[in-house]
């Protein structure tokens, strides 16, 4: 009787400690029971606020609970995420993270939390780029005729952007910099206005999303030149890339993912990754993606974290050369 209460007391202790280690794995495989919150950084319609709620809808019908999309815009993103990073990191509050989140840390004023170590990436999800296109009236067909046009004197070179620190406006700061050819920076507010002036002559170039630029130069209101990504976009295949173009190393990509606070758990990080990876992956999605002039890139959290890192020293390298964000 002995040994048996013996062994009673230790398969009691045994069943005990092994409901202690089960306990945690029961409660994170009950994720999500109640709704999630997906902030976008910005107001209401852009292509991260439709990517958000496509992705939510189909989060709600795959899990059953409901993940809501909560626009909360303001200073370049910067309030959007730092409702994010002050959150309770328990895979209830994420947040649509974008390239200007790795710019604005290099921007005054700088954002009230750390761009890296105050968020856990899901996915960087799509990878986008911009293309270089030229007024009408500009007797340049490729990048090598529009430098030698400004260093010969014969045009003033200036470019259009959407506004300071956006990815057009770093993209013509880079070209600079490496071509040597002094630029003037024209900040526009909205891309809208920005290209309205370079189809009409008043400045002669500038960067754009390819999503917005491809009907004006279908329709031959401007002229691409280059694109920026590493690879030609699917949307202009007859254009070069800078690289193509003779600038080695100029690869500058617009992206767009999702974060949530540091110290999340990470299954609960690894099973949001997965699933929105298998919803990436679904026709509609592919198909709204390519619309967009974007690729699906779907990086693991890990591959996140170091893409992360990656641009936010490679825009602060631009930016502490450029003399206009010094200024």
């Amino acid at each position: 009787m002995m040994c048996l209460g013996k062994l009673g007391r230790t398969v009691a202790a045994m069943s005990a400690a092994l409901v202690l280690q089960i306990a945690p794995l029961s409660a994170s495989a009950a994720y999500p029971d109640r709704p999630v919150r997906i902030v976008v950084p910005f107001a209401p319609g852009g292509t991260t606020d439709v990517l958000a709620r496509m992705i939510a809808m189909k989060l709600t019908e795959r899990t059953g609970a409901a993940f809501v999309v909560e626009n909360r815009a303001g200073a370049g993103g910067n309030i959007g995420m730092d409702v994010v990073a002050k959150a309770e990191p328990d895979g209830y509050t994420l947040g649509m993270i974008i390239t200007s989140h790795a710019i604005n840390v290099s921007l005054p004023p700088k954002p009230p939390y750390d761009v890296i170590k105050d968020f856990a990436m899901v996915s960087v999800l799509t990878l986008s780029t911009n293309v270089l296109v030229t007024a009408p009236n500009v007797p340049a067909k490729d990048l090598s005729e529009l430098l030698a046009l400004a260093k010969t004197g014969k045009l003033h070179l200036s470019y259009a952007s959407p506004g300071k620190g956006t990815t057009p406006h770093l993209s013509g700061e880079l070209l600079q910099q490496m071509s040597g050819v002094p630029m003037q920076h024209v900040p526009y507010r909205g891309a809208g206005p920005a290209m309205a002036d370079v189809m009409a002559g008043v400045v002669p170039m500038m960067f754009d999303a390819v999503t917005t630029a491809e009907p004006q130069i279908r329709a031959g209101k401007v002229r691409a030149i280059a694109v920026t990504s590493a690879k030609r976009s699917p949307v202009l295949q007859g254009v070069p890339t800078m690289q193509e173009a003779g600038f080695k190393g100029y690869v500058v990509d617009g992206w767009l993912g999702m974060a949530a606070p540091a110290k999340v758990p990470a299954d609960r990080l690894q099973w949001l990754r997965e699933q929105v990876q298998d919803i990436m992956k679904t026709p509609e999605m592919a198909q709204w993606v390519e619309k967009q002039g974007m690729t699906v890139a779907n990086y693991s959290p890990a591959q996140s974290a170091n893409f992360l890192k990656e641009q936010v020293s490679f825009w602060s390298g631009i930016l502490a050369k450029s003399k206009e964000a010094n200024q």
